[in-house]
C-alpha cells in the first residue's frame, strides 16, 4: 500500500510547472518576465521544450519573455505543464494580482500607473462594487484568502491629468490541497488481519514545502492525534470491535486549514471458533492426591476474544471461566483433591459460535495412611493355646489395599481388601509366637508400615511350677520368722525372772560455773536408763546410757571428760565388750575386778 501511494505521488510530481517572476499579472508593456520550468530533477540552464508563439521551441531554462501569450514547458519523460497566460498592457492604469493565489494566503492587489506615476484617491472594486480592505497607499491586502474572495477586481485612481479606472482582472483562489481521500486495503477485513488506512491528498508543486498533519477518526473518536505527520495508519490486527465509520483529516501546521475526507465504513468479520480440544497435563488418568494437574482447552481457529468455560460431570454452570484474546487457556489444579476427580469438558465461544470439546476423565488416588495394628489379647499377652485376633486398618487410602502381617520381620499373613477398610485374622498361639509384630498397607501408589508391637505368650505348665515355688518360699520364710519370734520371747521371759543388778556409779558432776578442780565437784547419781541383757551369750555388746544434766563427768580411773554442751539435756553412752575368756559370775553379776578388760569408747551424742 505504501509503495502504491509513493508511486502515485511520484507520478504527480513528474508534471512540470511554469513559475513566472515577477508573479504579477498584468505587467506594463516593455517590462520583462522570467519563466522558470520546474519539475522532477530539473537543472538550471538545461535546454528543454517551450511552447510559445503557438509552437514548441527548444530554449534554455529559465526563459525571458516580453510578449503576451500562452506559455508551457516540457521535458523528456515528463508531462507538459499547465499553460501560463501573460498579459503585457499599454493602459495608463492597471490592477496587478498574484499569478497564483492559494487558500490561506495573504493576497496583495496593487494599483499601478504608467511609469509608476503618483496616484491619488485610490479605490477598489470587486464585481463592480466597492471593496474595502486593508488599504495602504496603492496596495490592497486581503488576509487569509479563501474561495469567497474569488471574483473580478478593479481599481480607480486620480492621475495628474484625469481620473482613470483599470480593467477588471480575475482573482482565483486555488485550493492549497484537495480534501483528502480515505482509503483502506479492505472494507471487510477478517478479524486478526492487518489493515492499512491512508489519508491521501496532494500539495501543488508551488507549495510542496507546506507541512500537513493527519488525524484518523472512527465513529467520532480520535484514533491518532493531530501531531501525526504520516498520512498512513497501520492496524496490525484489527478486531471486530474496530468495525465502524472511518475518516481522516488533513490540517496545515501554520495556516489553520482543515479538510476532512469522506467516511468509509469498515466491517470486521470474525472467524468462528473451530477444532476444540481438551487435554490433561501430565497426560494420565490417575493422579495422586496433592499433585498438580492442568486441563488445557484450545481451539485450532477463531478470532476475537474467546471465552473458555470448563464443566464437570455435565453440570451446566461453568466450573471455571476465562476470556482472553487467545486460542488456548488453562484450568490449573495446584493441589489436586479427591473431590476434584470426575468427567470434564470445555466450551469455547467468540460471540459468533460456540463449540464443546470431548470428555476427559481422571481419578484421584489417595496414598495409604500409616496402618494401625491391634490385638484382641488384653495387656499384650496371652497363654499358649489361646486364639488371638490380629487387626490392621488404615484411616485413608484408595482401594484396593493389600495388607501384610509380619512376625519378627517375616510375613505371617497377606490379605487383600478390595474396598479398603479393616482386615483381620485369627492365630492360635504357641510359645514360638512371642515377639514383635507389625503390619504393612499398600495400594500400589504408596505403602506404610505400622508401629511395632510386642506380644507375650505364657506357658501354663511353667506358670504353675513358678507359683508353687513362690508359695513354698513364702511358707519357709514364715516358718523361720515364727521360730525366731519364739526364741526371742522365751529369752525375754527368762530375763524378767533374773533381773540384772548393776551397781550405780557415782560420777562427779562439775558445775560449769565453778573451777575445774575435782575436790569442788558435787557428785550426782546417774541412773541407768537400760540394763544389760543376756549376759551369758558370747560376743554381746553391753551399753550404759546416762542422762547428763548440765555438767561434766569425772571418772576416777578414766581421764576422758565428756565435752561441754550448751544443751540442757544430753545423753552419752559408754560401750563395753564382754570377753568370755575370763568367765566370772557372782550372784548374777559380773565381777568388778575384771572390769578392766572392757574397752571404753568416747561418749557419743545421741540426741
Amino acid at each position: 500500500m505504501l509503495l502504491w501511494i509513493s508511486l502515485w505521488i511520484l507520478a504527480a510530481a513528474k508534471k512540470a510547472v511554469v513559475i513566472p517572476s515577477p508573479s504579477w499579472i498584468p505587467v506594463f508593456k516593455g517590462e520583462k518576465v522570467t519563466l522558470t520550468c520546474s519539475g522532477f530533477h530539473f537543472l538550471e540552464g538545461e535546454k528543454l521544450w517551450w511552447f510559445y508563439e503557438q509552437k514548441w521551441q527548444k530554449k534554455s531554462n529559465p526563459l525571458e519573455v516580453k510578449k503576451t501569450g500562452e506559455y508551457r514547458c516540457e521535458k523528456d519523460g515528463l508531462m507538459h505543464s499547465d499553460p501560463v497566460y501573460l498579459l503585457f498592457s499599454t493602459d495608463d492604469l492597471i490592477l496587478q494580482t498574484p499569478y497564483s493565489v492559494f487558500e490561506g494566503d495573504t493576497v496583495l492587489l496593487i494599483c499601478r500607473g504608467w511609469n509608476d506615476v503618483l496616484l491619488k484617491h485610490i479605490s477598489y472594486y470587486k464585481d463592480k462594487k466597492p471593496f474595502s480592505g486593508v488599504n495602504t497607499n496603492s496596495t490592497l491586502s486581503i488576509p487569509h484568502a479563501n474561495s469567497d474572495h474569488n471574483g473580478w477586481y478593479s481599481c480607480k485612481a486620480q492621475l495628474k491629468w484625469s481620473q482613470k479606472t483599470s480593467k477588471d482582472v480575475k482573482l482565483q483562489v486555488l485550493e492549497l490541497f484537495s480534501p483528502p481521500k480515505m482509503k483502506t486495503t479492505t472494507s471487510e477485513p477478517m478479524e486478526g488481519t492487518p489493515v492499512t488506512l491512508s489519508c491521501e491528498t496532494q500539495l501543488p508543486l508551488q507549495r510542496s514545502d507546506t507541512k500537513l498533519n493527519f488525524s484518523f477518526f472512527r465513529d467520532g473518536r480520535v484514533i491518532t492525534s493531530t501531531q501525526q505527520k504520516s498520512q498512513v495508519l497501520q492496524i496490525p490486527a484489527i478486531q471486530r470491535e474496530d468495525s465502524g465509520s472511518y475518516w481522516c483529516e488533513a490540517e496545515t501546521m501554520t495556516q489553520d486549514i482543515k479538510k476532512q475526507s469522506e467516511h468509509v465504513k469498515i466491517s470486521v468479520k470474525r472467524i468462528p471458533v473451530s477444532g476444540i480440544l481438551l487435554k490433561i497435563r501430565p497426560p494420565k488418568t490417575q493422579v495422586i492426591e496433592g499433585e498438580k494437574l492442568v486441563l488445557e482447552c484450545s481451539v485450532a481457529g477463531g478470532t476475537g476474544n474467546i471465552t473458555f468455560c470448563w464443566h464437570k460431570d455435565n453440570v451446566k454452570d461453568c466450573l471455571r471461566k476465562k476470556t482472553q484474546y487467545s486460542l488456548k487457556e488453562e484450568f490449573v489444579f495446584s493441589t489436586i483433591k479427591k473431590s476434584d476427580e470426575g468427567r470434564y469438558h470445555c466450551v469455547a465461544d467468540n460471540n459468533i459460535n460456540n463449540i464443546s470439546s470431548g470428555i476427559v476423565a481422571f481419578s484421584v488416588i489417595i496414598p495409604v495412611s500409616r496402618p494401625l495394628l491391634t490385638f484382641s489379647a488384653t495387656g499384650m499377652q496371652t497363654v499358649v493355646g489361646n486364639v488371638v485376633e490380629l487387626r490392621c486398618e488404615v484411616l485413608r487410602g484408595s482401594a484396593p489395599i493389600f495388607y501384610q502381617f509380619y512376625h519378627k520381620g517375616l510375613i505371617l499373613e497377606t490379605i487383600l481388601a478390595p474396598f479398603g477398610g479393616i482386615v483381620s485374622f485369627n492365630l492360635s498361639v504357641t510359645i514360638e509366637h512371642s515377639g514383635n509384630y507389625s503390619c504393612k498397607a499398600n495400594n500400589s501408589f504408596s505403602s506404610q508400615l505400622s508401629e511395632i508391637l510386642e506380644l507375650s505368650i505364657l506357658d501354663p505348665t511353667g506358670r504353675s511350677l513358678l507359683i508353687m515355688g513362690i508359695m513354698l518360699s513364702l511358707l519357709g520364710i514364715l516358718s523361720l520368722t515364727a521360730v525366731v519370734l519364739l526364741i526371742y520371747f522365751k529369752l525375754k521371759r527368762k530375763s524378767g525372772r533374773s533381773p540384772v543388778s548393776k551397781p550405780s556409779r557415782d560420777l562427779p558432776i562439775t558445775d560449769p560455773q565453778e573451777s575445774g578442780h575435782s575436790n569442788s565437784i558435787t557428785p550426782v547419781e546417774l541412773q541407768p536408763i537400760y540394763a544389760n541383757v543376756t549376759p551369758f551369750i558370747e560376743n554381746v555388746v553391753y551399753s550404759e546410757v546416762w542422762n547428763m544434766k548440765q555438767g561434766k563427768i569425772n571418772r576416777v580411773n578414766n581421764s576422758v571428760t565428756p565435752p561441754e554442751d550448751k544443751y540442757s539435756s544430753v545423753t552419752y553412752s559408754e560401750v563395753k565388750t564382754y570377753s568370755p575368756s575370763i568367765p566370772t559370775w557372782k550372784d548374777g553379776a559380773i565381777d568388778k575386778n575384771h572390769e578392766d578388760v572392757t574397752e571404753n569408747y568416747e561418749n557419743v551424742l545421741l540426741s
